[in-house]
């Protein structure tokens, strides 16, 4: 939406209308961290963190917030440690917790190389990043460059740029990937999109478009029934996790609605490069959290994804695009 000039001339700053914020955060683990908070102009309301990836914390629509925050909020990468599922304690959630590029999934030894939980973009710095959000012009555009570099390994670049049209309830990620090496290597993608309290709830529905579903183990598959709602926080509840398979020729789609709050928020996802999408719910006290995950292959480890053949490979010199949309919907 572009602003016509009576509507310029009644405000003193763009910025009492739509716009970013840049700040650094000060408490605790979170000190140091650049975040950038947006404002749509049209209700919704994000943070971005370009030392955690360019990802997304905080969300809201109209002032209620729709994306699940852990007990660590938004820690400094420098708390990171590779080790098995140490990544829990600096996983903060947020909107958007992008997982890869080489590998996510559980911690594993791939031949002679050791891969900690969820690969390490979420804890990678972004540089030249770029806010050249243009509210007159209708868009709020922020861009950044995000390395996997290992000296005698892989040399993977990331260029994401998130961006909302002014008035609209959009959020659009585009990731282009690029192997500057010599050789093909593995670029496992996986954007975990984290839904909490208040419209995660009893009474949310949650709709996926896929063509199959099954239980990545036995105790999901047990409770397939309950994929489109979630139950209230209970001590005997334990991870449920499920393997959406998508339709490669049209657009992935999953939702949560909350009929209470009178919004819901849908994900649209390109499936020619984005096939699966993966459920991830758990329904505990603190930890009630639901998450909807389109990726590149199944939420496996790499060396499981690489023995089943379905190891995405991206070739020297070559790139890919991943594009995701998150919208409200009313």
């Amino acid at each position: 939406m572009k602003l016509d000039t009576q509507t310029i001339q009644k405000v003193g700053s763009l910025r009492q209308l739509a716009g970013t914020r840049h700040s650094i955060l000060t408490n605790g683990g979170a000190g140091g961290v650049r975040a950038i908070d947006v404002n749509t102009g049209g209700g919704l309301s994000y943070t971005v963190l370009p030392d955690r990836g360019l990802d997304i914390s905080l969300a809201s629509f109209r002032g209620i917030n729709f994306a699940y925050l852990s007990p660590q909020e938004e820690l400094s990468p420098a708390y990171y440690n590779s080790r098995t599922d140490e990544y829990h304690r600096t996983f903060f959630g947020g909107l958007l917790t992008t997982c890869g590029p080489v590998n996510f999934g559980p911690a594993c030894e791939d031949g002679d190389t050791s891969y900690g939980l969820h690969g390490r973009f979420n804890v990678t710095s972004a540089a030249n990043v770029c806010d050249s959000t243009d509210v007159a012009n209708g868009e709020i555009t922020i861009s950044g460059r995000v390395a996997n570099y290992v000296l005698f390994g892989e040399k993977l670049e990331i260029r994401r740029t998130i961006s909302s049209p002014v008035g609209e309830n959009v959020i659009r990620i585009k990731d282009t990937i690029t192997n500057l090496g010599d050789e093909a290597v593995p670029n496992m993608m996986l954007y975990h999109i984290n839904f909490g309290y208040p419209i995660l709830d009893v009474n949310a529905k949650i709709e996926v478009n896929s063509e199959t579903c099954v239980g990545y183990d036995e105790y999901s598959q047990q409770h397939i029934g309950e994929l489109a709602g979630m139950g209230a926080p209970n001590a005997a509840n334990r991870e449920k996790n499920y393997l959406h398979t998508m339709n490669r020729e049209t657009n992935g789609l999953a939702s949560i609605h909350n009929a209470e709050l009178g919004f819901g928020v849908q994900i649209k996802f390109d499936t020619s490069t984005l096939p699966y999408l993966t459920q991830w719910k758990y329904e505990r006290a603190r930890d009630y959290v639901l998450a909807l995950e389109p990726s590149n292959a199944p939420c496996e480890s790499i060396a499981d994804i690489r023995k089943a053949g379905k190891l995405p490979m991206l070739e020297a010199g070559s790139s890919v695009v991943h594009s995701v949309e998150i919208a409200i919907t009313t």
